[in-house]
């Protein structure tokens, strides 16, 4: 079923006016460093304030995110939204989604990409009926899955998730796509999909989590899965290892893809090793194109951390990955914090947490989406008493520099970079 790329359900845009209201653009500060008005790729922020009763987005591109400047919500070219987006989706820079996780509930989101002369465009609303619970991207596709549901249609009664399909070169059309749970790797477990990687001629790959009975209790602790789809989301190929447990970070009810491409297209899963696992916090490796896990490859990212463990990963650059890691040595769970990173090289399995010039833990009170381009990471966090920073990681070193930051704002949710698109006016 593909939906249309505007709502036009007026009832269903009020009820969910938090971020559907009509957006404007702010007067320009004269205290704002000099604004980039060329067509050329900028950098996405968004911040996010709030009067204590209603949430607002402010969202610009600017030119640099490195450069250790303030900028307001005054920017020229801000987006002012009533609303706030938890989590953020791209396909490379051609475009950024930002979707609202609301447990379960019908999920509003916008796309947001540049005009052909540089400016920000907030080009669609959207809502996905089904919720969402991991979010990812490959090929031409933004892709959200809702997981946990009872299907209909030729998958009438099953269990089984819901793919939401974002195609960027149909004008962002959303097309729904049903993949049965029920028996998907045998007997009686129910699979649910956690995180998108792309896995080459228009297929991806998404881990497998299971689970059995009402109460969806985890099975199957002890092993990994992954499966490749094609871009219906049928499965092309199942990957199964015993080294490491169930691949998916977790907060509540939300889940976060573990597995990402480094620079030649070879595809590193990853796994927190929750639950009651024998298994550690580590990595594992599918080479490109290859039909199994790569046997000679194991890395025991706990160990090498000191006994911590992870919850989510990005591509940095070549095969250099930003790890963001829970607080406490030993300590996992879905409600805990995770607010420390490292860079792992994963070829050579060196590990190195990221400590020089960058917040220590009992400093942060937040971090937003953290962001990888340019061959760096971008992290943004909130300290006390300054303005909503972002810092940027150098991957070689794992050493931490200030960037820019944002007054008027109580934290910097998403980021991201985009590239004007001649179609869009």
């Amino acid at each position: 079923m593909t939906m249309n790329r505007l709502l036009k359900n007026k009832s269903l845009l009020i009820g969910l006016a938090m971020l559907t209201l009509a957006s404007c653009s702010n007067d320009n500060n004269s205290g704002e460093p000099e604004v980039d008005n060329t067509a050329a790729d900028k950098y996405f922020l968004a911040g996010t304030s709030s009067d204590g009763t209603t949430t607002f987005t402010y969202t610009m591109a600017v030119k640099d995110l490195a450069k250790d400047t303030l900028v307001s919500t005054n920017y020229p070219g801000t987006i002012e939204n009533m609303g706030s987006y938890t989590q953020w989706g791209y396909s490379g820079t051609k475009a950024l989604f930002a979707i609202s996780y609301q447990q379960g509930n019908p999920a509003p989101g916008s796309v947001f990409q540049l005009s052909a002369a540089g400016a920000l465009k907030k080009i669609d609303d959207f809502v996905l009926d089904k919720g969402f619970n991991t979010i990812g991207s490959f090929s031409h596709y933004l892709v959200a899955a809702a997981n946990g549901e009872t299907l209909t249609g030729a998958n009438d009664g099953k269990k089984g998730s819901v793919f939401y399909s974002f195609d960027l070169n149909n004008n962002n059309a959303i097309t729904q796509y049903a993949a049965v749970g029920e028996g998907f790797v045998g007997g009686d477990q129910i699979a649910s999909f956690v995180g998108i990687a792309d896995a080459g001629n228009d297929t991806f790959f998404t881990a497998v989590n299971l689970a059995i009975g009402p109460s969806a209790r985890p099975v199957n602790a002890d092993s990994i899965y992954v499966a490749k789809m094609d871009a219906q989301a049928k499965l092309v190929r199942l990957y199964k290892d015993n080294r490491l447990s169930a691949s998916g970070g977790q907060f509540r009810s939300a889940r976060y893809g573990q597995l990402a491409n480094d620079a030649d297209g070879n595809t590193y899963v990853f796994s927190t090793g929750y639950g009651t696992t024998t298994k550690k916090s580590g990595a594992l490796l599918i080479k490109k194109d290859a039909t199994a896990f790569d046997a000679a490859y194991y890395f025991n990212i706990e160990e090498a951390s000191g006994g911590y463990k992870l919850r989510k990963v990005w591509n940095i650059t070549a095969d250099y990955f930003l790890l963001e890691m829970y607080n406490t040595s030993g300590v996992v769970a879905s409600t805990v914090a995770a607010t420390q990173y490292a860079v792992a090289r994963m070829s050579t399995k060196d590990f190195k947490w990221v400590r020089d010039g960058f917040p220590t833990v009992s400093e942060i009170t937040s971090v937003g989406w953290p962001f990888t381009a340019d061959g760096k990471a971008y992290i943004s966090a909130v300290t006390p008493n300054t303005n909503p920073t972002v810092y940027v990681i150098d991957p070689i070193t794992a050493t931490a520099k200030k960037g820019i930051s944002v007054s008027g704002v109580s934290a910097i949710p998403g980021m991201g970079k985009l590239s004007p698109q001649s179609d869009i006016k």
